[in-house]
């Protein structure tokens, strides 16, 4: 049975961290071998570092700054260099600091990966708006091209991949501000011998703008910034219909428009 090793990025946001993220790693069935808790922006504290193991006392944390460009991407690239250096391969189970897990996240997981034959494990992902359930995604048979229209329910908060995989496709895009689990599934899925299961229930929460200094905030800078690089970087595999969806989702969910966009795209220095 491979270990499963639990990666949070932070910016470092600690009262969303005790509140939602380590509560769900406490009340796992299945407990991960390690904590690896990645800070971007700043150093967490002494202080802030005790906190955090006093809520799970009994877990293995490896505390890293981000080492890479600023952002998600980066924090937990730094996050799986280190898991591979630890670990020959293990699954590697994201959370995000302000979502959660059900009690029986990991175990599912790990049971639906035939206990290490799978490459990938999706479960389904319960999507929240204002502390109420609005909607729930139960993937199955994802295909590279779902992900250039939006996310059909791979986040980052309910992915289970092994690390060995998140090596051979060169992690997440450096630099890349947003759209980044629809960027590694375009990746991952691309490859034909990658192994993928799918759970058909839903085991993690995603707490969509939750928080207005959030991504998925409406009118989230960063959320242009991030949604005119993935165009930047995959609007060549779009077909017309699939730019109609793309725009319109991202209008409809955070309020940025085509112009907004493409405006955007014009001035990005990402490459």
């Amino acid at each position: 049975m491979l270990p499963i090793v639990t990666l949070i990025a932070t910016t470092p946001r600690l009262e969303l961290l005790e509140r939602h993220a380590l509560p769900s790693i406490r009340c796992q069935s299945l407990q991960p071998s390690m904590v690896v808790i990645v800070s971007d922006g700043r150093s967490l504290r002494d202080f802030e570092r005790q906190s955090i193991q006093l809520k799970l006392p009994c877990m293995d944390f490896l505390f890293l700054d981000n080492g890479h460009s600023p952002g998600v991407a980066g924090s937990w690239n730094t996050g799986i260099k280190e898991i591979l250096r630890i670990f020959s391969d293990c699954y590697v189970a994201i959370i995000d600091d302000d979502d959660r897990w059900q009690e029986n996240h990991l175990v599912t997981c790990l049971n639906f990966s035939d206990y290490g034959s799978a490459d990938v494990v999706v479960p389904g992902l319960h999507i929240v708006i204002n502390d109420q359930v609005v909607d729930t995604n139960l993937p199955s048979n994802l295909r590279p091209a779902d992900f250039l229209r939006g996310n059909p329910g791979w986040q980052g908060s309910n992915t289970f991949i092994k690390a060995s995989i998140l090596r051979s496709v060169g992690g997440f895009t450096d630099g890349l501000i947003s759209c980044n689990d629809r960027d590694l599934a375009i990746r991952v899925l691309s490859r034909p011998t990658i192994d993928v299961r799918y759970t058909s229930t839903a085991t993690a929460f995603w707490n969509c703008n939750s928080n207005p200094l959030a991504l998925s905030a409406p009118r989230s800078v960063q959320k242009l910034r991030g949604c005119a690089q993935f165009l930047q970087l995959y609007e060549r595999q779009m077909s017309e219909l699939d730019r109609k969806f793309f725009f319109d989702r991202i209008e409809e969910l955070f309020q940025w428009s085509m112009q907004d966009i493409e405006a955007e795209k014009r001035r990005l220095t990402f490459e």
